[in-house]
């Protein structure tokens, strides 16, 4: 066995045990739609009275409930702000809604770093009914529907998150290709239903102002429905409610948020990039020689000029400079494809500035510990 081959599965290994005294995958932002809900005289609600007109100075009203005792709210919306549940009462399309928001961990603790157990999933639930109930609205949180679900994984990485910030420039979700960059640290890919959020946890809370002293270096890696339908297609739900979820299964949980990932972003097979060298080049060469043969040399030129291309610019404006040239839309993304298969090729061969690992060795280390589903 080769020395980097050996280093990384020793690190693989070292990881694997601590990961073992620690979960880290589960549940996190949750958006439910109540059903059947009512309310009491004096709840805690703030509502708005109403939208008005500043041409005409007419009031816009709608009927937003009537509580128990009979007496009608009108209004533009209302809404209950607890310090760890909102709760927003509103019209859509002629119908009035509820929604509760909340963070599952932070429903059991302080911050939301570490996930839920499995033993405390309907805790979480009744602890939203219980103080809903407290501040005048009764529902039955079993029949309440999943508007939104944000699952997360937790990776211990062995690099600080800097390091990873030219691999993640590559990678991006199949369906998800509207990508935002913040900084070193935050990498959003999105579309209309779907984000795949990776941001350094460490950081992200530290500017939130909790205590990080201890904690681990920490990528999160977050995957988000954040339209009905989405939550409904991506578990296979009939009625996408709480107790169905809960009928769903924690381990099916796990392993949906994990192959989400392993689906788009740890698609790629980098096992092989082991091989000794005296010099990048001479590496590179050879790494090139054993995967094409006699073409070796003309595909480790196609690759280290599409380096070259984005090293000008980025992907995105050879992307755009070949719509200018009036490449229809099938072109222009085969065109995309080929630029970004080559270039992550070459640059899972080379060594990150800011860390002694190769982007592959880099990329393996994060695929290994997603794939690993905590018990």
């Amino acid at each position: 066995m080769n020395k980097k081959k050996h280093t990384l599965l020793t690190t693989e290994y070292v990881l694997y045990h601590s990961l073992l005294q620690i979960g880290v995958e589960m549940l996190d932002t949750l958006k439910l739609t109540l059903q059947n809900w009512r309310v009491r005289p004096g709840a805690r609600l703030k509502y708005n009275t109403g939208n008005v007109d500043f041409q005409t100075g007419e009031v816009k009203q709608t009927l937003l409930f009537t509580d128990t005792s009979g007496h009608e709210a009108l209004g533009a919306y209302a809404h209950y702000i607890g310090e760890k549940l909102n709760l927003s009462i509103k019209p859509i399309a002629g119908q009035v809604f509820a929604f509760a928001t909340f963070s599952a961990p932070k429903r059991i603790s302080e911050n939301n770093y570490s996930p839920i157990k499995e033993s405390e999933f309907s805790e979480v639930f009744e602890s939203v009914e219980n103080e809903l109930q407290e501040n005048g609205i009764e529902t039955n949180i079993q029949e309440a529907k999943l508007s939104r679900v944000d699952t997360f994984k937790n990776i211990l990485t062995d690099e600080e998150t800097i390091s990873y910030s030219r691999l993640f420039g590559l990678l991006e979700a199949n369906r998800a290709k509207d990508k935002d960059v913040h900084g070193t640290t935050t990498w959003l890919m999105k579309n209309g239903s779907t984000q795949y959020c990776i941001y350094d946890k460490r950081e992200e809370m530290h500017s939130s102002g909790y205590s990080t002293e201890g904690l681990p270096k920490t990528l999160r890696f977050e995957h988000r429905c954040i339209r009905a339908s989405k939550v409904k297609s991506f578990f296979n739900m009939d009625k996408t409610t709480v107790k169905e979820l809960k009928a769903y299964g924690w381990r099916a949980l796990q392993e949906r948020t994990i192959k989400a990932w392993t689906d788009n972003f740890f698609k790629y097979d980098i096992d092989d990039i082991d091989v000794l060298v005296e010099s990048q080049i001479r590496r590179e060469l050879e790494f090139f020689q054993v995967k094409y043969g006699k073409r070796f040399f003309s595909m480790y030129l196609k690759a280290v000029g599409a380096s070259a291309l984005a090293s000008e610019g980025s992907i995105k404006a050879v992307k755009r400079a070949l719509e200018n040239l009036d490449f229809d839309r099938m072109k222009v993304y085969r065109a995309e494809k080929e630029l970004k298969d080559s270039l992550m090729l070459i640059e899972s061969l080379r060594e990150d500035s800011t860390s002694p690992q190769t982007l592959g060795a880099l990329y393996s280390e994060l695929k290994y510990k997603m794939e690993k589903v905590e018990v």
